[in-house]
């Protein structure tokens, strides 16, 4: 599976590259959301990994980027120090959320939910 790592904490960064790539994905690394609108405007991608808090702004900037772009986009999953209020709705414009601190098989689950069936 291809994904897009939108995440600006190197040491987060490796960690998923790592066990991402350990499991046979490819994993393509930005650390802002200019990067990443980039990126999602030229290249297919399978899964985005979208951290909330990038150097230059809201991860959400890239979630209204892909909302206004054409069908099909790829899933977001939003990664996450932030705790949600039942009454928030950001949570519904992404696929899933991975609230940080997470451990390597919860981003394994959260990653796997998208994988296509074999």
């Amino acid at each position: 599976m291809r994904i897009l790592l939108a995440e600006d904490e190197s040491m987060v960064a490796r960690l998923i590259s790592r066990v991402l790539g350990g499991n046979g994905d490819g994993v393509e690394l930005v650390a802002s959301c200019h990067e990443a609108i980039r990126r999602l405007q030229s290249e297919p991608f399978d899964l985005v990994l979208l951290d909330m808090h990038l150097r230059d702004g809201d991860g959400f900037r890239v979630v209204d980027a892909l909302d206004s772009a054409p069908e099909p986009h790829p899933p977001v999953v939003l990664i996450t120090g932030e705790r949600f209020d039942d009454g928030d709705p950001r949570p519904a414009r992404v696929a899933a959320v991975l609230t940080k601190p997470f451990d390597i098989q919860q981003l394994e689950n959260a990653v796997g939910a998208f994988r296509p069936s074999a």
